[in-house]
């Protein structure tokens, strides 16, 4: 007989899914030809703007990973804010042979404040396919001290997957466990985190551990940002 309380169970599930998590980051195995890093190489000495911190993509150490999403959502760590009169961010995906899925770079303006930000492909784009995978840059232009321009950019990959019997299961029971978790359990990295960022207030802990993997847990309770296309 089971004499574990419902809420040990979830804790423990929750500590090995933290677990899964890092697992996900750690990796090493080789995945297409990325070659981008997950931190864009700008200094205080090249933007004014920048405070010493890097552009950081929340991917892992593999540059990328698994999405059951035609429109995902990627996450980035914004090193410095922006005004009405900033440089837009430009978003580009291309696909296995290198060429633009996008009518064009999406544009997207910076937030007032630097801290943890999302984009999301719109509707207006092409999905993504099942199995196929796909290269994405994410470019920012700031200004030095000189006032010239200086871009800051990082880069990698993303591959489309069908959701296992598992996660259909448990978007149609919702309420049953977090969900996060079993996107968590079978590897799919950008729903994870999109799930536990959209769900910070709940489980800030599990949240702050994501984060601890970019060296970013003094964000874990500030607000995230949208990034909005820049008309």
């Amino acid at each position: 007989m089971n004499f574990l309380s419902p809420i040990f169970v979830h804790k423990a599930q929750a500590q090995n899914v933290v677990e899964r998590i890092g697992q996900m980051f750690n990796s090493s195995r080789g995945e297409g030809n990325a070659s981008g890093r997950s931190r864009g190489g700008a200094t205080r000495s090249q933007c004014s703007q920048i405070d010493g911190d890097n552009l950081i993509a929340l991917v892992p150490q593999n540059n990328g990973g698994l999405t059951t999403q035609a429109y995902p959502q990627f996450w980035f760590y914004l090193p410095f804010d922006g005004d009405s009169q900033s440089p837009p961010a430009k978003f580009r995906l291309l696909d296995e042979q290198r060429r633009s899925v996008l009518t064009k770079p999406l544009p997207f303006s910076l937030p007032e404040k630097k801290g943890i930000v999302s984009i999301s492909l719109p509707p207006t784009e092409k999905a993504l396919l099942v199995g196929k995978k796909y290269y994405w840059y994410f470019n920012i232009t700031c200004v030095n001290a000189q006032g010239l321009n200086t871009n800051i950019s990082v880069n990698g990959w993303i591959q489309r997957v069908e959701p296992s019997s598992e996660i259909v299961k448990n978007l149609q029971q919702p309420g049953k466990q977090p969900q996060y978790i079993p996107y968590a359990e079978n590897n799919i990295w950008y729903e994870t985190v999109s799930q536990l960022a959209h769900t910070r207030t709940a489980y800030q802990q599990e949240w702050a551990n994501l984060l601890s993997l970019f060296q970013l847990q003094e964000f874990a309770n500030s607000p995230v940002y949208e990034l909005q296309l820049k008309k």
